[in-house]
């Protein structure tokens, strides 16, 4: 199994380095999906650092979903229980996500704002377990393509690698199941898989 991440992992690098400028093109969006099994969360983290790292190729930014959804949440526990404990409030948890959003966009752009012209950088996300159960990366990833991300000198739409707990079922394309889950089925919201 770590032969094979080590492998998906190269590929990636190769890819992201080779092929910048034209990630996503065929799906018009810039986003890569690796769909991993999800007890190796922890190990595929520690590999996506030492693999997507910063080169003389690309500025990689990792960014913690886990750690950005609880500081994002932080001083609203009371607000946050009313909302998802009324029922009436269907659009509670499309709230949230929004919000996680909102702020995954401005951690970026605090990134992105002081790159240089000639740097290629690339986002990869971590912690994304921590969307269940308001959310799965296909509809947070729809929310941050509202106001997708670009290189402040260049317009480019910023690379975005999103590391997925879960499996692909056997024979499919563009398809995965979070968190391991059969009721938890997706299809991947344009871009390519690794």
């Amino acid at each position: 199994m770590t032969e094979d991440l080590s492998q998906r992992f190269e590929y990636l690098v190769e890819r992201l380095r080779s092929a910048y400028g034209s990630i996503g093109h065929s799906s018009g969006r810039p986003y890569i999906y690796f769909v991993y099994p999800p007890k190796l969360e922890s190990q595929v983290s520690q590999m996506a650092r030492y693999y997507l790292s910063t080169d003389m190729h690309l500025q990689v930014y990792h960014l913690d979903f886990l750690r950005l959804a609880i500081d994002s949440l932080a001083g609203q526990e009371e607000q946050r229980e009313q909302l998802l404990n009324d029922p009436r409030k269907t659009n509670s948890a499309i709230g949230i996500v929004r919000l996680w959003a909102r702020r995954t966009l401005a951690v970026i752009k605090e990134y992105l704002e002081p790159l240089e012209q000639d740097v290629r950088p690339v986002i990869v996300l971590h912690g994304l377990s921590a969307l269940h159960p308001l959310a799965n990366p296909t509809s947070f990833i729809e929310f941050l393509a509202e106001q997708e991300p670009r290189h402040p000198k260049t317009g480019i739409i910023v690379p975005i690698v999103l590391l997925i707990p879960g499996m692909r079922p056997a024979q499919s394309s563009h398809v995965y199941l979070f968190l391991g889950q059969d009721h938890l089925r997706f299809n991947f919201y344009r871009g390519e898989e690794i």
